[in-house]
């Protein structure tokens, strides 16, 4: 399938799907896009991480001449996407775009030819259909990557914020839409340097109980379940975040026009200070962290107590922005007090 093929399939199927599902969503025991923003909110306390970091200049002219204005630089973390993985997709932990997913799914399919067909349901099982012993610790998801519903912060937690390189309910990524490099763990192979063991660990040297970032695809071999999850949803935001050859998905924007904004980086496993992750599902927290904490040392596994019955899983990635309001024609320059993040 081609690359406007897919387009289409985006543009006149999920798009329209997403929006009429969530404006007709009913309450329910799944989680849903009210629940999602709530229990973000309950978060920010501890994510959000605001702080003046410094200044900037701007050359601001009109009729009455030329002068130098001065605005605070501030950084933050927001909230900026919700990734999803899960086994198939009729366990999607998201009410709303399970929905979505199985539509635009099956509308992908009649664009496939059969030789891709074929070749798709050989090296994988289709969604839908996944057996429940591939084996004990060999384990295949699906991933989504979409923008946050919530689509500003609350002005009672600062009086200002930048602006967001996401739109809500935007889908950046699909591993459905990519389901050739999804299932097939060699199509990144030519990317050598990735696979360099230690290289793109999630987890810290030398006690590596998580796994690698690469390949980024569906498989992985993780005992406990929670770990292999949030493994798959480092790899989704990955290919969201910082592309790839030949990788399906909708580029993050970069552009604001009322203001001057740096970042956020380049994703990177194990390191909070280019994104932290929230559970919202199975488990409701209230902080952020990156993933990849030593827990051999610990009473008990990260992924104990935080294990679901669909083995489906949701977290919401907060990345961290810096930012200045555009008080002039012309950005003179930045002068930093205090690093961030």
């Amino acid at each position: 399938m081609s690359p406007p093929q897919i387009k289409r399939v985006v543009r006149y199927v999920l798009f329209p799907t997403l929006f009429a599902v969530f404006v007709t969503a009913a309450v329910s025991a799944e989680i849903n896009s009210v629940q999602i923003t709530q229990q973000t909110l309950r978060a920010v306390d501890s994510c959000l991480k605001w702080k003046i970091i410094g200044s900037c200049s701007w050359l601001h002219c009109d009729l009455f001449g030329c002068r130098v204005r001065v605005s605070l630089k501030i950084g933050h973390y927001r909230p900026d996407l919700v990734v999803s993985v899960y086994p198939t997709i009729e366990s999607h932990p998201w009410r709303e775009i399970k929905t979505v997913v199985k539509t635009a799914f099956e509308q992908l399919k009649k664009t496939l030819p059969q030789e891709l067909r074929s070749l798709v349901e050989a090296n994988a099982l289709e969604p839908g259909h996944n057996k429940k012993s591939i084996t004990k610790n060999l384990r295949l998801f699906e991933s989504d990557v979409l923008g946050h519903p919530l689509p500003e912060i609350p002005a009672i937690y600062a009086n200002f914020f930048c602006t967001s390189q996401t739109r809500p309910l935007i889908p950046y990524y699909s591993s459905l839409l990519d389901i050739v490099a999804w299932r097939n763990p060699e199509f990144e192979s030519l990317n050598l340097s990735n696979f360099l063991p230690g290289r793109r660990e999630v987890g810290q040297w030398p006690r590596y109980t998580w796994g690698s970032v690469y390949p980024r695809c569906g498989w992985i071999n993780q005992p406990s379940p929670p770990k292999a999850a949030a493994v798959i949803a480092q790899r989704a935001a990955d290919i969201a975040i910082n592309g790839g050859s030949l990788r399906v998905r909708t580029p993050l924007r970069n552009s604001s026009s009322r203001e001057k904004r740096w970042g956020p980086p380049s994703l990177r496993e194990s390191n909070g200070s280019t994104g932290k992750w929230q559970m919202i599902h199975p488990v409701k927290q209230s902080s952020c962290a990156a993933f990849g904490s030593n827990d051999l040392h610990g009473s008990k596994d990260w992924g104990g107590g935080k294990v679901d019955k669909k083995n489906s899983y949701l977290w919401v990635l907060w990345r961290p922005y810096q930012c200045c309001r555009n008080l002039g024609q012309v950005f003179l320059g930045s002068d930093d007090v205090h690093g961030y993040p």
